[in-house]
């Protein structure tokens, strides 16, 4: 990727870009499946053309055994990432995930994927979880031990979470952009918990939104990499989809992600039906997924072979791993006002790369590539020109949103 993109002397932007990584959350319900590091790699990426750094990894040190089990990962540039497991690293474990050396700390998902097979998160398999947990806070602390006058680091000060918050300003087509980096993760690798994704401005990411000003600018919000409706079913191609819920979120971010991604040639489709916001959904859906365990310990309760046990089971693993993720990453209150991918009313549009359930039959699991980080990161910056000629309309319906919400 070429493009006019250095670090900025500016103390805020003017536009703001926020990507996370989920550690453990590969899935939802209904089917949803993702790489969800596809936001905290899209800005690794700007980062890195801004400042030329390698997030190149040196070590992985492993601290094997059932207590205390962690990863230590370390980059060329100096940045140390922590992730821990719940239930022990064993040494065969620590030889798989010496695999990633050598490797950019771009991608954390894809890196857990290829040294481990695959990533479940709700505590089915912590140590994938773990080492993602590492490599992505590593690659962000890279940033801080390279450039301590350019970037802030914070921790999530959210219970139970380890992950990191990264902020700086780009200036990108010399437009001021505010870029927040993070990784959501949690302790002992049981993920995902990400109350603070998008530009959700809590916990630990409240006094460095405020700084960057990421909760009153029009922003991008970066996602991952999915398999799921509406649209995988449709789609012939990876096809970048951008959701905005007009009067709750940005519409004018998203035209100017729609004509970004339709001058590179890329293809892209707008949703506006999605990302409406619901006072009861999270809290229903979690009811429900309930009730669904309780199905399953009656049928348990009540079964008397063995081939009748063992499949209950399984059924209650694919159903704990995979549909519970659909909750399990967010609390009923900030999903109400933040929607489901965390977004502050108003600010934003939010982009992911979705891929069709004929290439998931064939690959399993999405997982992102170098090449969908390039097309991210040329989709964002062209739409940092574009959104910059009209900000005083993005500010007009950011201003409605948050009047509406109460917010202002």
């Amino acid at each position: 990727m070429k493009t006019n993109i250095s670090l900025s002397a500016a103390p805020f932007g003017v536009i703001g870009v926020v990507g996370h990584a989920g550690c453990g959350h590969a899935n939802s319900h209904l089917g949803f499946i993702q790489d969800d590091s596809g936001g905290l790699s899209a800005v690794l990426g700007l980062l890195r053309e801004a400042t030329g750094l390698s997030l190149e990894i040196a070590e992985c040190n492993v601290h094997t055994g059932l207590e205390d089990a962690y990863f230590q990962v370390k980059t060329v540039s100096g940045g140390e990432g922590i992730g821990t497991a719940r239930r022990g690293i064993t040494a065969s474990e620590a030889r798989l995930a010496s695999h990633c050396v050598g490797k950019q700390a771009v991608c954390s998902q894809a890196i857990a994927v290829d040294c481990f097979g695959r990533v479940l998160g709700q505590g089915a398999m912590e140590v994938p979880v773990a080492l993602q947990t590492a490599i992505a806070n590593a690659a962000l602390d890279s940033f801080v031990k390279a450039f301590s006058d350019q970037f802030i680091i914070k921790e999530e000060d959210l219970e139970g979470n380890c992950g990191k918050i990264l902020g700086t300003v780009l200036d990108i087509h010399g437009v001021p952009v505010s870029v927040m980096a993070l990784s959501n993760a949690t302790i002992g690798g049981i993920g995902p918990n990400e109350d603070i994704e998008g530009n959700v401005n809590l916990y630990g990411k409240k006094d460095l939104s405020e700084k960057l000003h990421l909760d009153r600018i029009p922003s991008f919000v970066i996602e991952g990499k999915v398999c799921a409706e509406p649209l995988s079913s449709v789609i012939k191609e990876p096809t970048f989809l951008i959701r905005a819920f007009p009067g709750d979120d940005n519409t004018v971010a998203v035209k100017a992600l729609l004509k970004a991604a339709q001058s590179l040639g890329l293809s892209v489709e707008y949703r506006p039906e999605l990302l409406g916001r619901s006072d009861t959904a999270m809290e229903d859906l979690t009811r429900q997924q309930g009730r669904k365990i309780i199905e399953f310990g009656e049928r348990l309760s009540k079964a008397s072979t063995a081939q009748e046990k063992v499949r209950i089971a399984a059924e209650l693993n694919e159903f704990c791993s995979q549909e519970l993720g659909g909750i399990t990453f967010m609390s009923n209150d900030v999903h109400k006002v933040m929607g489901g991918v965390g977004c502050i009313p108003g600010t934003s549009a939010v982009m992911s790369l979705f891929i069709s359930r004929e290439q998931l039959q064939k690959q399993v699991l999405p997982t992102l590539e170098s090449e969908d980080v390039k097309n991210y990161d040329r989709i964002i910056c062209a739409a940092v020109g574009y959104l910059n000629e009209n900000l005083g309309q993005a500010n007009e319906e950011l201003i409605a949103a948050q009047e509406k919400y109460g917010m202002i």
